[in-house]
């Protein structure tokens, strides 16, 4: 079958990856979403605490004057560079499901990639931080605002496109309908796509 990629970004809390999960399963494919940290380690030479701390942090205005009388690159940028590499490497080594990453982005050109975009209402995502992600921070609607606001600001300043801009996708998924259905939702699309079809254990086999 043809080789294909999903990528998917998403709102904080609204089931991306766990949608992205479930794909990857149906569809027999490999996941990846903070598994690519370790290739981030691999292939930048930073270590785990360095790549966790820069990798969805943008350059600050005081890092870009030292980039600027140093020559070196910050590492933000350095790690961005690798992250560039390491998703186009994956996108090229197998079918896969990507999360977050910038992936949408870095493999916009491309003509077998398939990019959705998760988001559902504030008061869903919060209950589903709370209760799925096992998070309960004392103000739960600033935290996920926050962690939203930290994921735009670094996609927006490393690419040419706005984070959750529905240009830059193929579909925008409101996953306040169910992860399940919304899931059955993605997958049926993928299919359509690419082709692919479930054999007798109903187990898809797109793209193998």
């Amino acid at each position: 079958m043809k080789h294909f990629v999903i990528t998917i970004s998403r709102e904080y809390g609204s089931g991306g990856r766990l949608i992205g999960q479930a794909l990857a399963e149906r569809l027999g494919i490999d996941f990846y979403d903070k598994e690519i940290i370790n290739m981030l380690m691999e292939e930048s030479g930073f270590t785990r605490e360095t790549v966790e701390e820069w990798q969805e942090k943008k350059t600050s205005s005081f890092l870009y004057n030292l980039y600027m009388s140093t020559q070196e690159r910050p590492l933000s940028d350095q790690i961005y560079l690798a992250k560039t590499r390491v998703v186009s490497q994956l996108a090229d080594k197998s079918s896969c499901v990507i999360v977050g990453n910038c992936g949408d982005y870095i493999l916009r050109e491309r003509d077998d990639v398939l990019s959705f975009f998760c988001y559902a209402p504030l008061e869903e995502r919060m209950e589903r931080v709370r209760t799925v992600y096992g998070e309960n921070p004392e103000n739960m609607p600033n935290y996920v605002k926050k962690v939203d606001k930290k994921r735009s600001d670094y996609y927006n300043h490393f690419t040419m496109n706005r984070f959750g801009d529905y240009h830059n996708f193929d579909a925008c998924m409101n996953t306040s309908i169910g992860l399940e259905l919304t899931t059955d939702i993605l997958e049926n699309m993928i299919r359509g796509v690419f082709g692919g079809t479930e054999d007798e254990s109903g187990k898809c086999t797109a793209g193998k």
